[in-house]
């Protein structure tokens, strides 16, 4: 009798061969676990609720930083435009066209000024736009930390009964937290994001239909 259940304990302690390379069953074989990884990066590129989190926090996080650097935009022109103001003739300059009937020498000075100041607004606009995009990682983890991802219970029918292959309900995995951020707004979407040099922002990204919001 203690044989027996000598002989049943060796058999339940034999490991299978690895799946992959067919040696035996040893820590230092990784084909197995290298496998898995693989198949699990897989099945998450398969999984379109990554890639809907991906573009939403990307649209989110793009119309962030161009609305940003479009409200910098705006209060440096407006600097811009007050400084040209305070120049000696200039509104003589702006009434003429760019040809106010002054002195050569009164009018080369105040060309000299002009293009110093837009030069001085153009290296503004630049670094403002630079500084912008800096922004992109603290802009991009706040809007994944808006996403919420849920778990059945480990209790559900579809966790501890898998019927794999098979047409499951449709549970809501990813929502966002406020409602406040909704970008797909009639207001949102009346705002505008261009920036100069032919760069839009892209379409306004509301959460697609299986993924709810709170």
């Amino acid at each position: 009798m203690l044989a027996t259940a000598t002989g049943q304990s060796a058999l339940q302690n034999i490991q299978p061969s690895c799946a992959i390379c067919g040696a035996a069953s040893t820590p230092e074989c990784a084909h197995e676990g290298d496998r898995l990884k693989l198949a699990l990066d897989q099945a998450m590129a398969r999984w379109q609720g990554v890639l809907q989190i991906r573009e939403w926090v990307l649209i989110h996080a793009r119309n962030s930083v161009i609305n940003t650097f479009a409200q910098l935009k705006a209060a440096r022109a407006q600097a811009h435009i007050a400084y040209l103001q305070t120049l000696p003739c200039y509104t003589l300059f702006q009434r003429y066209g760019g040809n106010p009937p002054l002195p050569p020498q009164q009018l080369a000075i105040l060309h000299t000024q002009i293009s110093n100041a837009n030069g001085i607004f153009r290296q503004g606009i630049d670094e403002d736009w630079r500084r912008s995009c800096l922004r992109y990682p603290e802009v991009l983890d706040y809007y994944f930390s808006l996403v919420e991802v849920s778990f059945p219970d480990e209790q559900d029918s579809m966790v501890r009964t898998p019927r794999f292959g098979a047409q499951a309900k449709e549970p809501k995995k990813v929502k966002s937290r406020r409602d406040s951020l909704d970008m797909g707004s009639e207001k949102g979407k009346k705002r505008d994001r261009r920036r100069d040099g032919g760069r839009t922002p892209p379409p306004e990204a509301p959460m697609p239909g299986r993924y709810g919001r709170r």
